[in-house]
């Protein structure tokens, strides 16, 4: 007597499923992309999470065999179910693909504790593009590093820390050299052009430039290699010197062959610094050389800077002006009923900002152009001391700096009851770390001279805010000098 069908049972249940699997994948033929995902979903709900997961704990690079066998099952459970395959396999699969990348995912983790340093090597790396600039190193640091996990994931602790070293010390070097190539290559190419055309010969000044500022930016990188903004100041400069020697050197030789002289390359050049000078709508000429040109056109800039601080500062101030109206109509429209008391105080508030602008016009006129500019915000004054610089490094006072001190405490003593904060700042050479602390102890050297001075402590802050807010910028001289500065910000009391 056969045996009834179990309509309920397991083995009704498994068919059930099976068919309508094999339904459903029929149908997909006619079903765009999205809805046989829709159609996915909830199969692979559990092992796609997992996947998430353990991609969220670095798991292909942390724990990668558990890792590479999760993904291959996952594919493989995807194919089987492009196929028409059998659902019980689809679910084997996925079930061992989840358990794969959840024990992937807890490797991790303790090889992201026991590895903290290499992965830190290893994303500097890549920032540098070692990848691109050092392959043959990348690649050695990366073959270690893979040893190291691999070792990890096996238990074998101790092997693993030994060849986690060695990969730190390989990305660091790929660092290394994936920076020197980056920065240095070109610049290195440009000076072999130039000692290929003579130009040790023809511009022995601007070729001794490039070679030195070559050699300083190389042994800058091996002392300091976070300390990139230095090194790659160097590496421009030589490169503009090399380029220089290039281009002395093919003028001289024109010269030599006839191909042209000294009178035609001057006119040239004067030609240049004419059409600069008529931007500035100054007239210039060149009857004993460039320098009174050059004199004309920058006399002109500094004018035109002027305007512009004047300008801001005139915008800032009717923009106070109209905030304040605009509150005091608000006001009014109140209190209509006591239309006096809200004059009144629109005309103290309007006296006050007058006797503002009277003390921001009389501590603009304490500084000449050399000393300090003056900047209005709002109520705010900001005092940037142009004339006191620092040194590369340094956060001392010098005597040279006494007049334009004396010129500040002037003007903080024009706003009594004005707090006070002293911002220092930096150039970009030197690691964030070190600029932040002399930026800092730069503001300290400035209030310890005010309270010297006589101003209460208590009215003064200093903050150091390092290479965050330049002024100008960071690849010349004296841009550098310029961002070394100290910003005295004045917040009268409303």
């Amino acid at each position: 007597m056969s045996k009834p069908i179990e309509f309920y049972g397991p083995s009704f249940r498994k068919a059930a499923e099976s068919l309508m699997l094999v339904v459903l994948l029929a149908l997909c033929s006619n079903l765009s992309f999205a809805a046989m995902e829709e159609l996915k979903e909830p199969l692979f709900e559990e092992a796609s999470a997992a996947l998430r997961a353990a991609n969220t704990a670095n798991g292909a690079i942390l724990a990668p065999n558990a890792y590479k066998e999760g993904a291959e099952l996952y594919r493989r459970a995807e194919k089987t179910l492009a196929d028409g395959g059998s659902l019980e396999s689809i679910r084997r699969d996925l079930s061992r693909a989840t358990k794969q990348f959840q024990k992937s995912a807890k490797s991790s983790a303790v090889a992201d504790a026991a590895f903290g340093g290499t992965l830190q090597a290893r994303a500097d790396a890549a920032n540098a593009e070692a990848a691109t600039y050092a392959p043959d190193a990348w690649l050695a640091a990366e073959t270690k590093f893979a040893d190291a996990t691999t070792s990890m994931e096996k238990g074998r602790k101790r092997s693993a820390e030994r060849s986690g070293e060695q990969a730190l010390e390989l990305f660091r070097q790929a660092e290394l050299d994936a920076i020197k190539a980056n920065y240095l290559n070109e610049t290195r190419a440009l000076l072999e052009k130039a000692d290929d055309i003579k130009a040790e010969r023809w511009a022995p000044k601007s070729f001794a430039d490039g070679s030195r500022l070559l050699t300083e930016a190389e042994t800058a990188l091996n002392k300091d290699r976070y300390d990139t903004d230095r090194p790659r100041s160097l590496a421009q400069q030589a490169k503009h010197s090399a380029k220089h020697a290039i281009y002395v050197s093919r003028m001289a030789d024109a010269i030599d062959d006839n191909d042209t002289n000294l009178e035609d390359l001057l006119l040239a050049w004067e030609a240049s610094i004419g059409k600069l000078a008529a931007q500035v709508d100054v007239p210039v000429h060149f009857d004993n050389g460039q320098e009174q040109a050059v004199s004309t056109i920058q006399s002109a800039v500094v004018n035109l800077q002027s305007q512009i601080a004047l300008q801001a500062n005139s915008i800032s101030e009717r923009d106070e002006q109209i905030n304040a109206l605009n509150g005091q109509v608000a006001q009014l429209q109140k209190n209509l009923g006591n239309k006096s008391e809200a004059a009144e105080a629109l005309n103290q508030v309007l006296a006050q900002q007058e006797r503002n602008r009277m003390r921001f016009a009389t501590v603009e006129n304490l500084f000449n152009v050399d000393q300090a500019n003056v900047l209005r915000k709002g109520n705010t004054v900001i005092v940037r001391m142009i004339g006191l610089t620092f040194d590369s490094g340094a956060a001392s006072l010098k005597s040279e700096h006494d007049q334009v001190l004396n010129l500040l405490n002037q003007a903080i003593a024009e706003f009594p009851g004005a707090t006070v904060v002293i911002e220092g700042h930096t150039d970009s050479f030197g690691s964030d770390k070190t600029n932040l602390a002399l930026s800092q102890q730069r503001a300290e050297a400035v209030e310890a001279y005010l309270v010297n001075q006589g101003l209460p402590a208590g009215r003064l802050t200093a903050l150091g805010y390092g290479e965050s807010q330049p002024v100008a910028n960071n690849e010349s001289p004296e841009g550098r000098r310029r961002n070394r500065r100290i910003d005295v910000v004045l917040y009268p009391p409303q």
